[in-house]
């Protein structure tokens, strides 16, 4: 079994200034209107941030998974808030070939990464609009590494290349976390892996506070 590499990220390496969530509302709509560059929202989300006082009234907690809480949503842009209780982990899942960037408020989360090597569905791949068909019975992945994402630590990123992870806010941390998620363009499903039964599944996406 290959070793898990975790990789801990500095206290502080950014800190954005506080604005209301209009006005950060405001200039992701405006960046939106122009060409969308990993870069651009990147130095958006290092030089802003939402005030913790404007978060409180879009958090929604369950006890057993995470929820995803919109703040704001356009034709190329997404803005959630997801409240993760201790214990919960997210499926192995694509991004939709979509770009996407989040950034911790509360506590901290571990980010797995994969590739996809191999599968029985390659024709499936490459769809307009969307990353892949699912529906394979035999996949091959590779662990690449994980990171550790913490309040003021470098953004976590996904892009066309890379788009597999899994989350966790593991059990033994027994803290709560909270994190804002940046889409380009908005998801409505992605594609799930679960490897233990060699298969894949397209799942839609929902947000909890609708």
């Amino acid at each position: 079994m290959e070793k898990q590499k975790t990789s801990v990220t500095p206290a502080a390496v950014y800190a954005p200034t506080p604005v209301p969530v209009e006005k950060f509302v405001d200039g992701l709509r405006t960046l939106s209107e122009g060409i969308i560059t990993k870069q651009a929202i990147y130095e958006y989300l290092v030089t802003w941030e939402i005030r913790r006082e404007d978060l409180e009234r879009f958090k929604l907690w369950l006890p057993d998974r995470h929820t995803r809480n919109k703040i704001f949503r356009n034709d190329m842009m997404e803005l959630m808030l997801i409240c993760w209780p201790a214990g919960s982990v997210t499926p192995l899942h694509t991004h939709n070939g979509q770009l996407g960037w989040m950034t911790m408020i509360e506590g901290k989360l571990l980010v797995e990464n994969h590739r996809k090597l191999d599968c029985n569905r390659p024709e499936n791949q490459q769809v307009v609009g969307m990353d892949c068909l699912a529906g394979a019975t035999r996949i091959e992945m590779k662990h690449l590494g994980s990171e550790l994402c913490v309040p003021g630590g470098p953004l976590n990123t996904v892009d066309k290349r890379q788009t597999i992870h899994r989350i966790k806010n593991l059990a033994e941390w027994n803290e709560p976390a909270v994190s804002i998620h940046v889409y380009s363009r908005p998801i409505d499903s992605c594609v799930v892996f679960d490897l233990d039964a060699q298969r894949c599944f397209r799942r839609d996406l929902k947000y909890d506070n609708e």
